[in-house]
């Protein structure tokens, strides 16, 4: 039976007019929707790709200084651990400030991943002459394959070997990336947002080893950038748990981000170019008078920087969900869901997990006991 859509109306206008309108117990019920919304996929048979980054920990914290060699100067800006995208803006402002004096408009800068981008950047914007020399260009670096949340205490460096002041050093370092990276968001293609993160706590908690190094972890002097997180009722999460808390995580969406920071430096006058650097020799080769050297764990080689530790991690990548944009971490591993896709990565139980493994092997055993310990988070959800 067809209905005539103006008798409907008609209808509907007179049954309001005659004072017939529904009661409360009339009216149906919206039941509220459970958190955290539409469920992860996360499963072996949906795996895309498994990437690893060697992350270039240096016990000191990263190097922001100036060295002389001959008539070239050298501003390094290296060793960020896990924390390159996190605290990049603000390291690349004390770095080009080491440039003060110099007199030239005219830098190189080594290293194409998120440290050498956002110091040609930074650069470019005063109107300087700016070429990147990189063996690896920006989708190739292991920036490229970081795990792309904001950690800026991530593998900072450690209590016994930074030098004094350097906890005020570094909350400067993530106040200014962070101003940054907010004026990114909601731009096009999404480089950066804040998600709904979910800390989760298992039935069966097991106890975590102690490292045997003193990891800095400085956090604490972050409070009030990010709302603080609150533990969430039973019934108003669809985990399996003992316990849920809900607060927000800044996200980068690293390939548009990555494309963005491109873009931005070539349309400066900004220009890259595709070089091997065999050996220190042949970076001070370079015509600049100044140099910048932003090649991360490249540094160990390229510059001496015998300092510098690998830390290894790996990422399982699943198809990108734009319907179930949120994160967790359970049981050591770390889901997030990227623009770019969904991240699925065992952290270890603590901030030694990968330390000083070189091999960016993928491992398919890991990848394998990764999936299996957070798939049952969602199973009978519908995935």
């Amino acid at each position: 039976m067809l209905i005539n859509r103006r008798h409907l109306l008609a209808s509907a206008t007179a049954l309001t007019a005659s004072g017939c309108t529904l009661t409360p117990a009339q009216r149906p019920s919206l039941s509220k929707p459970l958190l955290p919304g539409a469920p992860l996929k996360v499963s072996e048979d949906r795996l895309i790709r498994i990437t690893v980054c060697t992350r270039p920990f240096r016990p000191a914290g990263p190097r922001i200084e100036a060295q002389q060699f001959g008539d070239k100067t050298v501003i390094h800006n290296y060793g960020h651990g896990g924390s390159g995208w996190s605290l990049s803006w603000g390291c690349a402002e004390e770095a080009i400030g080491l440039v003060a004096g110099h007199g030239t408009r005219d830098f190189a800068v080594i290293g194409a991943g998120v440290i050498g981008l956002t110091t040609a950047l930074r650069l470019a914007e005063t109107g300087a002459k700016v070429t990147i020399y990189a063996n690896e260009f920006p989708s190739e670096t292991r920036s490229a394959r970081a795990t792309g949340v904001w950690s800026p205490s991530s593998r900072i460096g450690l209590k016994s070997d930074v030098p004094d002041g350097f906890a005020d050093k570094w909350e400067g370092w993530a106040r200014k990336s962070f101003r940054t990276h907010q004026s990114y968001m909601g731009t096009t293609g999404q480089p950066v947002e804040f998600q709904p993160f979910y800390p989760l706590r298992p039935h069966d908690p097991s106890p975590s080893p102690r490292a045997t190094r003193d990891f800095l972890h400085l956090d604490r002097g972050l409070d009030g950038l990010m709302p603080p997180q609150s533990r969430l009722p039973d019934e108003a999460h669809t985990f399996p748990v003992a316990s849920a808390r809900k607060g927000m995580s800044m996200a980068f969406n690293i390939a548009a981000y990555t494309e963005r920071l491109v873009r931005d430096f070539l349309s400066l006058g900004g220009r890259m170019e595709r070089r091997t650097f065999p050996d220190r020799a042949a970076a001070l080769g370079l015509t600049q008078p100044v140099i910048f050297n932003c090649t991360g764990y490249g540094a160990k080689t390229l510059w001496g920087a015998d300092e510098l530790a690998p830390v290894r991690g790996q990422i399982n990548w699943m198809p990108a969900q734009p319907e179930a944009r949120y994160g967790l971490f359970y049981k050591s591993v770390y889901v997030l869901s990227r623009g770019d896709g969904l991240v699925v990565q065992y952290v270890g139980p603590n901030d030694e997990f990968g330390y000083g493994l070189e091999d960016e092997t993928p491992d398919l055993d890991e990848m394998r006991r990764t999936i299996e310990t957070v798939a049952p988070l969602f199973s009978g959800l519908g995935v």
